[in-house]
């Protein structure tokens, strides 16, 4: 439900000619899920999640810059090193929230995330919106069982 609000915000944004910065628009999706459950905030889930996508948007507005992607071959190597800088920088900018709400931080969160946020990012959550612009059930079934592994 997040990840489709914040879309949607951003969305409405880009339809109203008012797209606004990445923090505003990251400002107005916590508005809109407040809006819309206002319990969420007692959940671990909505702190962590939008602390993450703080963190990412605040590393990846240059404020903490990496060189431009060279060309293919090393355009690999780039992509590694960008995605391991993101990981790690996720991984460090939560602990203090990870230790607030459990006592306790995993050490294979790391390797988890590594590979369940593309996942969801690249298969799950396209999947799950398709299933909503096209109501086919084999959508739907689809993002839960690439999500359920």
């Amino acid at each position: 439900m997040r990840t489709l609000l914040m879309l949607a915000v951003a969305a409405l944004g880009l339809w109203l000619g008012r797209p606004g910065t990445a923090s505003l628009v990251w400002l107005w999706a916590l508005v809109a899920v407040l809006v819309w459950d206002p319990w969420a905030s007692l959940t671990p889930g909505f702190w962590l999640s939008f602390g993450a996508v703080g963190v990412l948007l605040y590393a990846g507005t240059g404020r903490l810059a990496s060189p431009p992607p060279p060309t293919w071959p090393k355009g690999i190597a780039h992509i590694l090193r960008a995605a391991t800088r993101t990981q790690v920088i996720v991984t460090i900018a939560l602990v203090p929230g990870t230790l607030a709400l459990f006592q306790q931080v995993s050490l294979v969160s790391p390797l988890a995330n590594a590979l369940a946020i593309p996942v969801v990012t690249f298969v799950v959550v396209p999947l799950a919106l398709a299933g909503i612009v096209v109501p086919l059930d084999i959508l739907f079934q689809a993002a839960h069982a690439t999500f359920a592994r």
